[in-house]
Order: C-alpha cells, then structure tokens, then sequence
C-alpha cells in the first residue's frame, strides 16, 4: 500500500522546484540529511514503512514543514 496523498505532495513540490524525479531529489537530500537513495526512494513513492523521520528530512529539503494537530483540541 501506499500514501498517495504524501507521494503526490513530494513529488509536485520536488516539480515546482526544478527537481526532476527520485534521483534528482535523492542526490539532494544525501548532501544535505545523508540519507541514501533506499529511504528518499521510500518518500518518493508514499510507501507506508517509510521512517517518520526520513519524511521529515525530505520535507525540509523541499522548504516542506510538517505539522501535527491534535484532533482533541481543534
């Protein structure tokens, strides 16, 4: 299975900033965050055993920030 709602949001943002496919953007998050092509691959394609955390580093290569919102308290 797949997040298709994270996988379409990277990749039309890697799009909007010239960034052009998985290994276009993988070079970019190694030099910066250190992560391999495998784990940026894994954003890339919405794969649900992504790392919260590899999610995080290719958003914030991409100027992405996430947010988390308690329902409770909406």
């Amino acid at each position: 299975m797949k997040n298709r709602e994270l996988k379409r949001l990277i990749q039309e943002t890697s799009e909007d900033l010239g960034i052009h496919g998985v290994m276009a953007l993988s070079k970019i998050v190694k030099k910066e965050k250190d992560l391999n092509y495998e784990r940026v691959s894994k954003v890339w394609q919405g794969s649900l055993v992504t790392k919260f955390s590899d999610v995080i580093a290719v958003a914030d290569v991409l100027g992405m920030e996430i947010k988390i919102v308690d329902k409770e308290c909406k």
